[in-house]
């Protein structure tokens, strides 16, 4: 048997093909070039986006209470926020912790590209659905997550 022109030795590997971390990582990706496909054009990014729309559903919270409710880390999110920042998109206070907090400017352009994630939003189900992730249905069960405004 081969793989990709290259002989498959041992059978015990032939389980690495239905490999969920693998899967999951081609799946996100697809998502991801999806929705920066939908806002390529309107002078932000879809992971920009995500920000902004968290921000304003939030007061200003320290940059680690938000890369947490983004599911990313600190240093993401601060690499992230820069071209936001200089953009007057968001802005950052404290010394400390650093609280965000969105602009004017960024709830206006947030709004102006509101319809591109509505639209990404609503045809993500076809780049879905060109993965089998069946396995991940069956083995993960959803957790609730409580409003951003009521977590403190």
């Amino acid at each position: 048997m081969y793989i990709h022109g290259v002989p498959a030795t041992s059978d015990l590997f032939l389980p690495c093909r239905d490999c969920i971390c693998s899967a999951l990582r081609r799946t996100t990706r697809a998502v991801t070039q999806h929705y920066e496909a939908a806002f390529r054009g309107s002078g932000i990014r879809g992971t920009q986006f995500t920000i902004l729309a968290m921000l304003i559903q939030t007061e200003p919270m320290p940059i680690s209470h938000l890369a947490n409710h983004l599911g990313v880390e600190r240093t993401t999110l601060s690499r992230n926020l820069r071209p936001l920042e200089r953009r007057k998109l968001v802005s950052l206070s404290g010394d400390r912790a650093r609280l965000v907090n969105i602009t004017p400017d960024g709830e206006k352009l947030a709004l102006k590209t509101l319809p591109r994630w509505r639209h990404a939003q609503k045809t993500v189900g076809e780049i879905l659905a060109q993965f089998n992730l069946p396995a991940v249905k069956q083995r993960s069960s959803p957790k609730k997550v409580q409003s951003p405004k009521n977590q403190k």
